[in-house]
Order: C-alpha cells, then sequence, then structure tokens
C-alpha cells in the first residue's frame, strides 16, 4: 500500500516538474518572422487599391509564416502598406488601445483593412505589428491645417485578441511633409511570452529618443524597427547599420525593411546584440522574403555560434547581383582628411585627423596587408584603391535633417582621391581584388559624453557586414577621453569599408522644425545646405 502510494506520489511530482519545465521553456523563447516586403510598384493602381492589394499580401504571409508551427509575432515594413505620398486618402483612425476588438466590428468608423488585421491576429492567434499612415482630430494645442487633421507614421500592434496592444508615433521623421512629429515621444512597450518589446521606425536608429529610453532606461531588450531604409556607403547601408546598432546597445534587433532595390530600399534581420545576425536578407530585386526564427530571453547574454556563409565566393556570388542596388554616397565623403594606404609596405601605420580646435577627432590606424602581384598589374580590370580617412562635423541627411558625426575607417575608393570613395564600380563581374588585408587595428580619442555614441562599421562587397566573430570592438577611458578601438581579426580580402561611426547629438539641428541651430563646425553646414538641392531627387526616389 505504502509503496503504491509512494509511486504515485512520484508520478505526480514527475509531471508537475514536467510540466513546469515546459513553461519555462514556452516563457523563455519566442517566435518571430519578420518580413522582407516587395511593395506593389504598379503606379497605375489608385492608393485605396494598392492598399487592398497590399492587404492581400499581408494576411497570405501571415497565413503562410504561420503554417503548421505556432508563431508569436510578425513584423512588416515601413511604408509598404500604402504610398509615402497617399496619406490623405488612406490614412486611418485608430482605436483606444485594448479596448476595441475590430474583426467584425458592428460600426463602421475604423478602416476595413484594420478590421483585416485584427481578425487575422485572432484565426491565426499571432501578434501583428504593422506600419501605416495615422489620421487623428486637430485640438487646440497642435498646428493643424485646412483638413482639421494631423498625421503621423505609426506602427500599430495587434494582439491576439484582434485589440490594438500597442502604437507608435515616429519621433525621427525622414522629411515626410504633410506628416508630423508628436508633441511628447511614444515610448511603446509592450511584453509577449514574458519577454519586453520596444517599437521605433527607421530613421529613429541615428538618434536617442526612443533608442536610449527603450534600452538604457527601460531595460528593453527586443526593439521592433519597420524601415523603409535607403542604403549610403561607405558607413549606412541597411544590414551594416542594424548590426552596428544591435552590438551597441547590446539588443535584440528585429528589422523588416522595404525590398526596392532600383530606389535603394531593403536590408532585414534578426540581430542578436554583440552575438551578431541570426539571419539576415538583402535581395538583388524587389521581392518578399519571411526569415522566423525562435529567439531565446537569453539570446543577448549566451554566446552563441551563427552560422557564417563569408568566403570570398560566397560573397561574390551575392556582390554580382547587386550591381543596379542604387546606393546613396555621404555626402560629406569628399571634406574627410584622409592618407592613401600604402600597398608597398607590409605594415603601415597612420595618424588622419579632422575637425576644429573644440572638436577635432585623431585616429590611429595600423594596417597589414600582402599583395598579389600577377592579380595587381592585370590592367584590364576594376580594383579598388584603400584611403585611411576621418571626419569629425555635421553632415546633412538628405536636407532634412542635420547631425553631428565623428568617424574613422579604412574605405575602398575608386582612385587615390577622397571623393571617390562610397562608390562602387559598376560592373562587379569586372573587379579584381588584388589586395588581402591580413589586420587592421584602428582606434579613435572621443571625449566621454551622454551626448555621443560610437558603432563599430564593417562592410563587404556583398553589402553585408562581417561577421561579429571577424573583428573585435573594446574601448577604455583616460580621464574625460574615451578610446574606442576596432580591430579585424580575419584577413580579408573583399572589404569595402572598415572602421568606427560616431554619432555626436549636441551639434544636431532639423531645418525643417528649428529656424537657427548649433552647426558645430562652421562651413559644413553651409557647405550641407548645399544638399538641399539634392532633396527633390532623394522624394522622387522614396515616393
Amino acid at each position: 500500500m505504502y509503496s503504491t502510494k509512494f509511486s504515485i506520489t512520484c508520478i505526480f511530482i514527475f509531471n508537475v516538474f514536467c510540466n513546469i519545465q515546459f513553461i519555462f521553456a514556452q516563457d523563455s523563447t519566442y517566435t518571430v518572422t519578420v518580413v522582407e516586403y516587395g511593395p506593389n510598384l504598379n503606379y497605375s493602381l489608385s492608393p485605396e487599391e494598392r492598399l487592398e492589394f497590399n492587404t492581400r499580401n499581408y494576411v497570405d504571409i501571415i497565413a503562410k509564416a504561420t503554417e503548421n508551427k505556432d508563431m508569436d509575432l510578425i513584423i512588416f515594413p515601413e511604408s509598404t502598406l500604402t504610398y509615402l505620398n497617399s496619406y490623405a486618402t488612406t490614412a486611418a483612425t485608430l482605436p483606444p488601445l485594448y479596448d476595441v476588438v475590430l474583426c467584425n466590428y458592428s460600426e463602421d468608423s475604423y478602416s476595413k483593412f484594420l478590421e483585416e488585421f485584427s481578425c487575422a491576429a485572432i484565426k491565426y492567434n499571432v501578434t501583428i505589428v504593422i506600419n501605416l499612415t495615422e489620421k487623428d482630430k486637430c485640438d487646440t494645442s497642435t498646428n493643424c491645417d485646412e483638413t482639421d487633421h494631423i498625421f503621423y507614421n505609426t506602427n500599430v500592434v495587434f494582439g491576439t485578441n484582434g485589440s490594438l496592444l500597442a502604437r507608435y508615433r515616429k519621433f525621427n521623421l525622414f522629411g515626410e511633409y504633410g506628416k508630423s512629429k508628436p508633441a511628447y515621444p511614444d515610448i511603446s512597450i509592450f511584453k509577449i511570452r514574458n519577454s519586453s518589446f520596444g517599437l521605433m521606425t527607421c530613421f529613429d536608429i541615428q538618434f536617442t529618443t526612443p533608442a536610449f529610453n527603450l534600452t538604457r532606461q527601460h531595460q528593453v531588450e527586443n526593439i521592433i524597427f519597420p524601415l523603409n531604409w535607403i542604403s549610403e556607403l561607405p558607413f549606412l547601408t541597411a544590414l551594416q547599420t542594424e548590426q552596428m546598432w544591435a552590438q551597441e546597445l547590446d539588443v535584440v534587433l528585429l528589422a523588416s525593411g522595404s525590398s526596392n532595390p532600383s530606389r535603394g530600399a531593403g536590408g532585414s534581420g534578426i540581430f542578436l546584440g554583440k552575438n551578431g545576425p541570426l539571419e539576415q536578407v538583402i535581395l538583388s530585386n524587389s521581392s518578399t522574403k519571411i526569415l522566423s526564427h525562435q529567439v531565446s530571453k537569453d539570446a543577448i547574454s549566451t554566446n552563441i555560434s551563427l552560422v557564417e556563409g563569408t568566403n570570398d565566393t560566397d560573397v561574390d556570388n551575392i556582390a554580382k547581383t547587386l550591381d543596379d542596388f542604387f546606393m546613396l554616397v555621404d555626402p560629406t565623403i569628399a571634406e574627410h582628411n584622409f592618407k592613401v594606404l600604402n600597398t608597398n609596405e607590409n605594415s603601415v601605420t597612420e595618424t588622419v585627423c579632422h575637425g576644429d580646435e573644440i572638436n577635432v577627432l585623431c585616429c590611429n590606424f595600423n594596417v597589414s596587408v600582402t599583395v598579389n602581384e600577377k592579380i595587381e598589374n592585370n590592367n584590364d580590370y576594376d580594383s579598388y584603391t584603400y584611403l585611411l580617412v576621418a571626419f569629425s562635423g555635421v553632415r546633412t541627411f538628405s536636407g532634412f535633417y542635420y547631425g553631428g558625426i565623428e568617424q574613422c575607417g579604412v574605405v575602398a575608393c575608386l582612385n587615390e582621391t577622397v571623393s571617390s570613395c562610397g562608390r562602387r564600380f559598376s560592373n562587379y563581374s569586372n573587379v579584381i581584388w588584388p589586395l588581402t588585408i591580413n589586420s587592421i587595428n584602428i582606434t579613435g580619442n572621443f571625449s566621454s559624453s551622454e551626448n555621443k555614441i560610437q558603432f563599430p562599421t564593417t562592410l563587404l562587397s556583398s553589402i553585408h557586414p562581417l561577421p561579429v566573430s571577424h573583428y573585435t570592438w573594446d574601448y577604455e577611458t583616460r580621464d574625460s577621453q574615451i578610446i574606442k578601438r576596432l580591430e579585424l581579426n580575419k584577413p580579408q580580402s573583399r572589404l569595402l569599408a572598415f572602421g568606427i561611426y560616431g554619432r555626436d547629438f549636441s551639434r544636431d539641428w532639423d531645418p525643417l522644425r528649428n529656424n537657427t541651430g548649433n552647426d558645430g563646425s562652421g562651413s559644413n553646414v553651409v557647405k550641407g545646405s548645399l544638399m538641399s538641392l539634392f532633396l527633390l531627387v532623394v522624394v522622387s526616389l522614396i515616393l
């Protein structure tokens, strides 16, 4: 009798233990789909038709992503549901958070497409993040035009019960005329399976708000990041920017990008902080790819070995498909101080400084190279020249905003002029790589300040960043200085950029919303203001 009771008790305890283990396992991971989405480029469609078409596509993707698997979260990009400039007819009024389930809602107060996403969240038992243009009524505290409405670039989150779980209004607008910056930043946080998620959008990644509010103040470890990013050489292509930001802030970045290569848009991934990407993608044509993975709650606190296909053949195969991928070029590149990398020496040590007396930045370079002379002397092909560059000043972001920048780098250039840096040869199949860079050690002396941050920025010819295991990123402090060091650990022969990208927020100003600003370095802003002429070109590219 006692033996039977003991056996039953043991079985009961074992079952309870197994159930606890199962619940713990469920709560310690989440499954996410990040969508690289190719928007409908048929401009003969009306804005309403495009919205209807993309809504159907989104729901089909949700169905596919959740087929035969449990999915906790699915994320769509910025500005792919509707035309960027069609907000007057497709903007949506949002219901209050939590209270209203729009699926089969009896009233006609809200847009039909919102109801479809509400129903999809319920049907597929998944949390859905979309980006849209929100329409809200004006009040006495807001500046409004004759429409009596105010418009926002907004991320909305549908919970599994069909109600709105969260809303985030983009705080740092990239131009976006007709849309408003909220009077106060939305710091939007929600939870899934005991993991906290924060929201930000595209250009926000260049600023402190809401990024630092989420990661430093609220310790949010998972950042949802819809974007319609236009890549810029040599330091701000999409995947390059996503990896460096996630690595420096040491958070999981869930980046969902618009795929439109002819206009510079593309680049999505799941980045596990200092561990690098779980998966990343940039497509050569406007198309859609879904990245689905399980992410552990301790993904950023545990060293994880990720699959990294970065041999030269893999890099070349990707790079050959990206010849027609449009890229902006850093508008300050011609203002960088530089020295040409002397490939006649196996080891080169140089210092390059830039800036005024107050904001001078000195970059120290130690580079070791090997030259394949047989390849080098083949004049029938193109090959890159490497320059060691430094810059401390203010740059324009396509005329929409001015930001303080401090950067050091080894960059690939078409020739020995700095103005040729950040540009690619037009036919990758005609490029040869006679130089193997065995090692690079870059240090930069930055003043220690809450208004500054630095990132490790790397780029291969495949427009992918280097695997994080191929370089070391660290720092030391000396009095009021912080010494940042970036070191290459594995020889490379397909480098486009390797350096330190720094932001100095104290020198930022917004020409669209401020009449004056602290330019921080005189002529850089004057020269940068000429980039406003480029404004119409950029607008035409992103519309």
